[in-house]
């Protein structure tokens, strides 16, 4: 019998072994994701803080230029309203004009419509003429132009050649 009952001491030991190393494992297990879910709760906390502040920041800085555009769009308004309107007309003018005819325009201008479109063309004419009249007047011609720019790379060119010659009478003085 001491053989029987040393033998189910043994096993008893055994088995109480196999169970402290599956509890420890567990705990050791278990503890390693409970660090792993803080650990991934802190870097998502990061991240969302880091997410959140670039939000805040973009959203400051398209603000701020979305003012400073709203300002200078202002300020060329008020310096220049003739410019604006203008400005504005050709806008609506070019959008009108790229925009197809739809049918129910056409059945509700008619011939209206084509009247205002030929005066829309003509107008555009007229301040094409007009234009090119007063930069002739101004003396602005192509051809004029032309004579500054040649002028003007005349004289660059007779500057840089002076400015050499100066320099390579300089430097003769100096090794003389």
């Amino acid at each position: 019998m001491t053989e029987t009952s040393g033998s189910d001491e043994t096993q008893a030991t055994t088995r109480q072994a196999i169970r402290d190393g599956i509890d420890d494992a567990y705990a050791k297990a278990s503890k390693a994701a409970h660090t792993a879910v803080e650990r991934t709760k802190d870097g998502l906390d990061q991240a969302k803080g880091k997410v959140n502040d670039a939000y805040a920041s973009g959203r400051e800085r398209a603000s701020e230029a979305y003012a400073s555009a709203r300002g200078k769009a202002a300020n060329g308004f008020e310096n220049n309203p003739l410019a604006a309107l203008l400005g504005g007309i050709a806008i609506g003018a070019v959008v009108g004009a790229l925009l197809p005819r739809t049918e129910r325009e056409a059945k509700a201008l008619g011939a209206v419509g084509e009247k205002v479109r030929g005066a829309a063309s003509e107008a555009i004419e007229a301040a094409k003429g007009a234009g090119r009249d007063k930069l002739d007047e101004l003396g602005l011609s192509k051809e004029h132009a032309r004579e500054t720019m040649k002028s003007l790379l005349d004289g660059a060119i007779a500057a840089a050649g002076s400015g050499a010659t100066a320099a390579i009478e300089s430097a003769r003085k100096k090794s003389a």
